[in-house]
């Protein structure tokens, strides 16, 4: 039963309700969560940032951030105060240049689980960690989506409430031989608060320029001591309302002029989702014996929904159509009605006949004015991980630990229908689920031991367990069944007949199907050795191993070595290699998916089949078991403390990733197919029409440079806190694969294509090359003020090219020209790019602080309200924006949103 609209649940009451309430009502709340190895958040930051303590990348328990062989940064909740977001994901895009996370503004899930990406790699080449255990991915596979994470599943960075993290640490450097899967583009390790007193309650509004986007967080957090412990929670409600940077649709005057009102005045909103988000998170840690017993853990509920494409309720003229189409023409979106009455059965085809003039069915009859899909999901997320960690008389430290994790993500349609259902289709959906599951299991043993070396030899040695599993669960029957009126022979009076199609699933995200329906798993097994040690002052290296074996692809054998010297106190070089890997992720190896289309004019339904990598079906057109990604990857810099509060360290990365996982291009299934494979046992042979299926397939070379400045100083005016971080990133695809299906049957020419020209300018082009953010914090008595400055260098997007209407008239095409180029810039021969100008963008925040508890700021992100450079090509004239009423590029690292102003408060008990 498909559950209310997301625009049915109130806010008002909530909004009015007071913070003491909700604080109550947020500690009371017992959520099934915990906390594990931390990162440890009771240190406070000293003055020297350089001299802060890191746990990850490293198994010592003496390194700090200017000791560390590879880059890693240190962030701390002075540095989440300031940020203009919530989302955890939006904060670390303002402190690291080499983070990204771009906003999907139209259709698929994508918009509500925003992928990341980190050195120009995807979200699931970074390894995200909680108190040091591995987080669990989110359900979500990729299928769309900017194209550096097309097919990734990484984790959801927003499940976890940002007032719950006391500090980050962010290693960007290649670690699988340390951590296992994943960990390619670096590791982000969350450390959750360790807090065991005190009570901390925090509200936060704000805004658009445009005066749209409310954007409400309210947040508490409690420590209280558990005995000789600590037991630490958070709860965070988060609503956000959409903000919309449309313009209108191309269609929507011409629609307007004959009397016909959309439902928006642009056709559709692009911009934010709508977002109601409660979440709650749990730390906690008691000494038992002589070791620690902790357990952390999260739970969050999130409902999110947004707009797909506006459906015309009728065809119109729109005075800009011709150079683009040679008609004039923009059709009805559901093109043909249905015919309701039967009159007999086509004695050849077996095909119901109808009749042209009896009874018809129309979308209109609904909804008069056209529609637009309501596309919602909601997430839910929970995860808990509990160990035991100690140390024996004889200097052994142990941690055993087992950890849970699951994320679910239910879709939903309304205000749409199924039109090959006709008259009998419902407007709401219930569209069906994605579930991923992980259970894991550590024991990880560290020891230091004096062999005569400058400081004494640290070892580590661990085992790993884990089982991964993924789900994908039926929808309403109405949401994918054919309907009757789907493809249709209609018979005129004349005894003339025509054939009639109509789209079958819930208009805009068809749902899930007994043929997409699948559960599936597997287990890996693993072992790492780690040796750290000064063999003389001033030098230190680390030799790291790992094995991990996979029950469904093998193993596979990782290893890194690190080395730093030290010339001076002040001055230091350091360096690392390694091998890294990144297994298949569940959902890229399960998913399966079966929708019913009509491709290429077909009069009749067909099945458009995403098949199992190891599937019968698949690997008749070529596919084998996926395996694992594998990387090689180099670093070095240097790494500068002249003392007086500077810091600086400059590093080079080049990262080698092999055989990259995405989807091939479709490929048609030929009446010939469908004998050998029903042959070979595929149950719905001859029901199939086209196929794709997930491939390793490309490789890349990442490069880049990162630079991190830092001061810190005290004088008779206040403190200072200033940072300059600088990323210089390309990637190269070095190679793709296009499968010739000749290879399995030599009659067979068809060719299936992975990479095509368009994807790859947009791997190498679509991110900036350089990112900048300079920072600075200053703080004399109540008064603080943070002013952070960020810079995006150019960058290029492509599109599939783009040729003018046929029989155009030569200064037609001089004037398509002038819109549509015919070559771009990179040189992808037959398609075609456009580079957008750099962008700057100011943050600014101001905070009173009175009698040390209470804080009020207020504050903008992107004051001087910049946008990025409009997106030309395929723009209307008469509107100015693109068919779908875009003004943006969709991968501006600047976003699209403009303006925000907000203000905050914070009160400490």
């Amino acid at each position: 039963m498909t559950e209310p609209k997301f625009l049915t649940i109130q806010t008002a009451a909530i909004r009015g309700a007071s913070l003491a309430a909700l604080a109550v009502a947020t500690l009371m709340a017992a959520p099934s969560a915990a906390v594990a190895q931390t990162v440890d958040t009771a240190q406070a930051a000293p003055d020297d940032a350089g001299a802060q303590i890191i746990v990850t990348g490293t198994r010592r328990t003496d390194r700090t951030v200017a000791e560390s062989a590879v880059p890693i940064d240190v962030f701390t909740a002075d540095d989440f105060k300031a940020q203009p977001s919530p989302q955890l994901g939006n904060i670390l895009k303002t402190l690291i240049p080499s983070f990204n996370q771009n906003r999907n503004l139209l259709g698929d899930a994508s918009a509500f689980v925003r992928p990341p990406n980190l050195r120009g790699l995807p979200a699931d080449q970074i390894l995200v960690l909680i108190n040091g255990k591995r987080m669990h991915r989110s359900a979500l596979v990729n299928v769309t989506g900017d194209a550096l994470n097309v097919g990734s599943q990484g984790p959801d960075l927003s499940q976890i409430s940002s007032p719950a993290v006391s500090r980050i640490e962010v290693l960007r450097d290649g670690a699988a031989a340390q951590y296992g899967s994943d960990a390619i583009a670096g590791v982000i390790n969350i450390g959750l608060s360790r807090a065991d007193n005190g009570y901390t309650v925090a509200a936060r509004y704000g805004q658009t320029y445009e005066g749209d986007g409310e954007d409400l967080q309210v947040t508490a957090n409690a420590g209280f001591k558990l005995g000789e412990g600590f037991i630490n929670v958070t709860g965070e409600f988060i609503d956000q309302r959409v903000w919309d940077r449309s313009v209108a649709r191309p269609e929507i005057a011409p629609l307007v002029a004959a009397g016909i009102t959309p439902k928006y005045a642009t056709g559709n909103r692009l911009g934010q989702p709508e977002n109601r988000a409660y979440r709650f998170v749990l730390n906690s840690a008691i000494p038992v014996g002589d070791g620690e017993v902790y357990l952390f853990g999260n739970y969050g509920w999130q409902r999110q929904g947004n707009d797909f494409n506006y459906r015309r309720p009728r065809g119109v003229v729109a005075p800009d159509i011709p150079l683009r189409t040679g008609t004039g023409v923009l059709g009805k979106s559901i093109s043909t009605p249905a015919y309701l009455d039967r009159i007999g059965t086509d004695p050849v085809s077996g095909r119901p006949i109808w009749d042209a003039e009896g009874r018809t069915f129309d979308d209109v009859s609904v909804f008069p004015n056209g529609f637009v899909p309501f596309f919602e999901g909601v997430n839910e997320d929970m995860s808990i991980t509990g160990g035991y960690k100690g140390e024996t008389s004889w200097g052994l430290k142990f941690d055993a630990s087992g950890s849970y994790g699951r994320n679910q993500i239910r879709y939903y349609m309304s205000e749409t229908l199924n039109p090959s259902l006709g008259p009998d289709s419902p407007t709401d959906f219930y569209l069906g689920k994605l579930v991923q599951t992980e259970y894991n299991g550590n024991l990880d043993f560290t020891y230091e031991t004096d062999v005569g070396f400058a400081k004494p030899l640290f070892i580590a040695a661990g085992f790993e367990f884990r089982r991964e599993a993924y789900e994908v669960g039926l929808g309403d029957r109405a949401s994918w069944e054919p309907g009757i009126y789907g493809s249709q022979l209609v018979e005129r009076n004349d005894l003339t007949r025509f054939n009639v199609t109509k789209p079958v699933g819930a208009n805009g995200f068809p749902g899930f199907g007994p043929d997409s329906v699948v559960e599936g798993g597997r287990n890996s097994y693993s072992a790492y050795l780690d040796f750290e040690a000064d063999p003389v002052e001033n030098l230190s290296i680390g030799i790291a191993g790992r094995y991990d074996y996979f029950n469904d692809f093998g193993s596979t054998f990782n290893g890194k070595f690190t080395a730093r010297y030290a010339f001076t106190d002040a001055i230091a070089i350091r360096g690392a290699a390694s091998t890294g890997f990144r297994a298949p992720t569940p959902g890229q190896q399960f998913t399966q998916n079966v929708q019913t289309a009509f491709p290429q004019g077909s009069p009749v339904p067909v099945a458009v089949a995403t098949a199992r990598p190891d599937s019968a079906l698949a690997g008749f057109y070529g596919a084998v078991p996926l395996t694992p990604e594998k990387s090689t990857s180099f670093s070095g810099g240097f790494v500068v403390t002249p003392g007086g509060g500077f810091n600086l360290t400059a590093d080079y990365y080049n990262i080698r990733v092999r055989d990259r996982i995405g989807t091939t291009s479709n490929v048609n299934v030929t009446a010939a197919d469908q004998v050998l494979l029903a042959a070979a046992g595929v149950p719905n042979a001859f029901d199939l029409g086209q196929v794709n299926y997930f491939t390793n397939g490309f490789r890349t070379r990442t490069q880049g440079v990162d630079i991190v400045l830092t001061h810190r100083t005290n004088n008779d005016l206040g403190s200072f806190n200033t940072s300059l971080a600088v990323n210089w990133n390309q990637t190269k695809v070095t190679g793709r694969e296009n499968i010739a299906l000749s290879t399995l049957r030599p009659t067979d020419t068809r060719v299936l294509a992975l990479i095509d020209n368009t994807r790859l300018g947009n791997i190498e082009d679509s991110n900036p090359r350089w990112r900048a953010v300079l920072s600075e914090n200053f703080t004399a008595g109540i008064f603080d003020l943070t002013a952070r400055l960020n810079y995006f260098s150019k960058f290029t997007t492509y599109f599939t090219p783009v040729n003018p209407p046929a029989g155009s008239t030569p200064a037609q095409v001089a004037a398509f020209r002038q819109l549509y180029p015919a070559a771009n810039p990179a040189g992808n021969v037959g398609e075609w790019g456009k580079e957008f100008g750099a962008e700057v963008s100011l943050d600014l925040e101001a905070g009173l602080t009175f009698a040390e508890n209470y804080r009020f700021a207020i504050g903008a992100e992107n004051i001087f309200n910049n946008y990025p450079d409009v997106e030309t090509r395929n723009a209307f004239p008469s509107t100015g924006g693109q068919g779908n009423g875009s003004l943006y590029p969709g991968s501006a690292p600047l976003g699209q949103m403009g303006g925000f102003y907000y203000a905050r408060v914070q009160v400490k008990f």
